[in-house]
């Protein structure tokens, strides 16, 4: 019996509400060579294992892996191994695949061999437009532009090879931002395979994102935030810098950083558990002097790339970082001031854009 053209894998944790959603969209895309379907249930208090054990029951295309609490990243890695077939795509258990997505991306894969295929993505569960196989051809050296567009740091709007995709993994060390370093480890690889290649971006939204939901990793608190983020964007910009990455985008992407991480600073302020008064705002203090941290004001400093978190962070200034993060969150008019005040104690010499 010859492989499948595709297998989706599906970490599945407490999904009960949303998989049957999940794995119809799965089942019902219409692609040439077939569709296998991989369900790794993670041990959830609910009753999703036992729903994945009834797909599996009632269409042979659907497989099922059982698992104790290892974690999203193991799912991931354990249903990838299993997988047996020549394309690879990941979906989260509470989002769906829009119908004709998969054969939209073989399409344009087959019309482009050597290169990355992935695609855009809706949060709008009533979105109808039909999928097209209209594709932007963007170079090796948009790395930056990808990430800072929403492209690039999650594993689940892109079309992977499976016998490359095996060759790595999720690194089951992080539980935060682990998708972009397996995504950087596949485009290494990819690297060396096809050394020409370029990124065909589907203007379709192929995955429906569901950001209903709460409780989620990019809701939960990370007290190691501040530490995850930096070992991230290290290798990010090291992938930048190899791809030579338009200074532009470099900057664009270096003032994102500092944002992503001053407002982690002021996460600590705003629910860390630890008393406000002494080890949490010690904390926070203690993230200011990363040497990333200062490394990164370095580097935007030579690149004259202003952000409003510059100074907050160079002052190593807690109280201010907060109160900037704090105003942004509530759209306060206040950040606007700030911003600017900041902008002109700085001569007006950095640019903004």
């Amino acid at each position: 019996m010859s492989k499948p053209t595709f297998c989706v894998v599906v970490p599945v944790y407490r999904s009960q509400a949303t998989l049957d959603r999940c794995v119809q969209s799965i089942l019902s895309q219409t692609v040439s060579g077939g569709v296998q379907c991989i369900l790794v249930d993670d041990g959830g208090p609910d009753d999703s294992g036992a729903l994945c054990d009834a797909w599996a029951a009632r269409d042979a295309r659907v497989r099922v892996i059982h698992q104790q609490g290892r974690g999203v990243s193991s799912a991931r890695n354990a249903g990838m191994q299993a997988a047996d077939s020549q394309f690879l795509v990941f979906l989260d258990s509470d989002d769906a695949l829009r119908p004709g997505a998969l054969q939209a991306a073989l399409e344009v894969q087959q019309a482009y061999p050597e290169d990355f295929v992935l695609w855009h993505y809706t949060t709008r569960p009533e979105d109808s437009a039909p999928v097209t196989t209209a594709v932007e051809s963007r170079p090796r050296n948009g790395l930056a532009k990808l990430w800072l567009d929403c492209l690039l740091a999650m594993p689940w709007n892109k079309l992977y090879r499976t016998d490359w995709a095996q060759q790595i993994k999720f690194n089951t060390q992080y539980t935060l931002g682990e998708d972009l370093q397996f995504v950087l480890d596949y485009l290494a690889l990819l690297a060396v395979q096809t050394p020409g290649f370029c990124y065909r971006v589907l203007q379709s939204p192929l995955t429906f994102y569901d950001c209903s939901r709460t409780g989620t990793l990019s809701t939960k608190y990370h007290a190691n935030y501040c530490e995850i983020w930096p070992e991230h964007f290290a290798k990010l910009n090291a992938a930048c810098l190899t791809v030579q990455c338009p200074p532009a985008d470099l900057r664009q992407l270096h003032r994102a950083e500092l944002t992503v991480f001053a407002e982690g600073v002021a996460d600590i302020l705003r629910r860390d558990p630890a008393p406000l008064s002494g080890i949490r705002r010690d904390k926070a203090t203690a993230a200011l002097r990363s040497p990333w941290l200062r490394a990164l004001l370095d580097q935007m400093r030579t690149e004259r790339c202003y952000s409003a978190y510059y100074l907050p962070c160079r002052w190593r200034n807690t109280q201010l970082v907060y109160t900037l993060a704090e105003a942004k969150r509530t759209n306060s008019p206040l950040y606007g001031k700030l911003d600017w005040a900041g902008y002109y104690l700085l001569g007006g010499r950095l640019r903004r854009e």
